[in-house]
C-alpha cells in the first residue's frame, strides 16, 4: 500500500470513527416536513439530559502520535416531522489543513425523537461546495418505510432515488451517538438497527455501568467517565472494523470524554478538547 492511500485510510477511519462509534455542508435550505418550534433556549425534560438546545462538543481525533483531525457536535433546536417532536442536531467532521493527500469535510444532519431514532437524515460532502454530494433518509414508520434520494447540490440534482422497507425505528450514523448517551448508565445489551448505505444492520451495544477515570488535556484532573463497548455489523467506510469503546461523563450529561475505535490499520483516539454547555464541566474522579 503506498503512503498516499495509507495516509487517506488512516485519516478517513479516525474522522468517521466517533459516529461510528455512538458514531458528518452545512444544510442551505429547511429539510422538507420539518416544522421549526420557537427560536428560544431550551433545556430538555427531565430524563432527557442529552438533549439540551445550545450545547456544543468539539473533538481532537488522533492515529498513534499525530492529530489528523476535529469533529463538532451541535444540537441546534426542537421541530415537529409527521407529528412526532424531535431534536435537530448537526456535526462536522474535518481533517486538519495542511495535512499530507488528504482533504476530509463532511457534514450530518438528523431530527430524531425523544428516545433518539432517526426521523430524518442528510449528509453533505463539503470538500467541494460548487458540487456537494448527499444523501437523504426520510422516514414513514406508519407505511414501515424509508424513502432515500442522493444527488448533488447546490440544486439539488437528483441522481437517485428509492424506498426500503423498514420494520421497526432506525438510527443513523449521528443519533447513533445520541442512543448511547441515553442509554450508557444500564447494564444489559441492546442490539439495535442502523441505516448505513440505505440498507439497515445491527449494532450491538454493551452498557456495562463500569465507571472509571479517563485523563484527557483540556482539565488537569482525571474525568470520572462510564464505560461501554460494542461492535457493529457492517463494514464501515474507511476501514472501520466494527469494534468499539466508549468512555461518557458519570453525570445526567453524559459527554463523550474519550472514544476509540478500531480501524483497517490499527486504532484512533477521540477525545473532548472544547465544549459548551451551560452549568456543565468534566466530573472530577473521585
Amino acid at each position: 500500500m503506498n503512503i498516499a492511500r495509507t495516509l487517506t485510510l488512516v485519516t478517513g477511519s479516525a474522522l468517521a470513527a466517533l459516529l461510528a462509534i455512538v458514531s458528518f455542508p452545512t444544510i442551505s435550505h429547511r429539510p422538507p416536513e420539518a416544522v421549526a418550534a420557537p427560536s428560544v433556549y431550551f433545556q430538555a425534560p427531565e430524563g432527557s439530559a442529552p438533549f439540551m438546545i445550545g450545547e456544543e462538543l468539539v473533538y481532537n481525533v488522533s492515529y498513534s502520535i499525530f492529530d489528523i483531525g476535529s469533529i463538532k457536535m451541535q444540537i441546534l433546536d426542537t421541530a415537529r416531522r409527521n407529528g412526532v417532536m424531535v431534536y435537530k442536531a448537526k456535526a462536522f467532521a474535518d481533517s486538519y489543513s495542511g495535512l499530507p493527500f488528504v482533504d476530509l469535510h463532511q457534514v450530518f444532519y438528523t431530527e430524531m425523537d425523544e428516545d433518539a431514532f432517526s426521523q430524518f437524515f442528510i449528509t453533505h460532502n463539503t470538500g467541494k461546495p460548487a458540487k456537494m454530494p448527499y444523501v437523504k433518509y426520510t422516514y414513514n414508520y406508519k407505511k414501515n418505510k424509508m424513502m432515500y434520494e442522493i444527488g448533488t447540490e447546490p440544486g439539488p440534482v437528483v441522481v437517485k432515488t428509492g424506498e426500503e422497507t423498514v420494520t421497526e425505528r432506525n438510527l443513523d450514523g449521528l443519533s447513533l451517538f445520541f442512543y448511547a448517551r441515553k442509554n450508557f448508565k444500564q447494564t444489559r445489551k441492546y442490539s439495535v438497527p442502523v441505516l448505513v448505505n440505505e440498507k439497515s444492520y445491527k449494532t450491538h451495544f454493551n452498557f456495562m455501568n463500569k465507571v472509571g477515570e479517563q485523563e484527557i488535556e483540556a482539565v488537569k484532573y482525571p474525568v470520572q467517565t462510564v464505560e461501554f463497548d460494542g461492535t457493529s455489523d457492517f463494514t464501515g467506510v474507511f476501514g472501520l472494523t466494527g469494534y468499539f469503546q466508549g468512555y461518557f461523563s458519570n453525570d445526567d450529561a453524559g459527554i463523550p470524554i474519550v472514544a476509540k475505535m478500531k480501524v483497517i490499520l490499527g486504532s484512533v483516539h477521540i477525545e473532548l478538547m472544547k465544549w459548551s454547555r451551560p452549568g456543565w464541566a468534566p466530573p472530577k474522579a473521585l
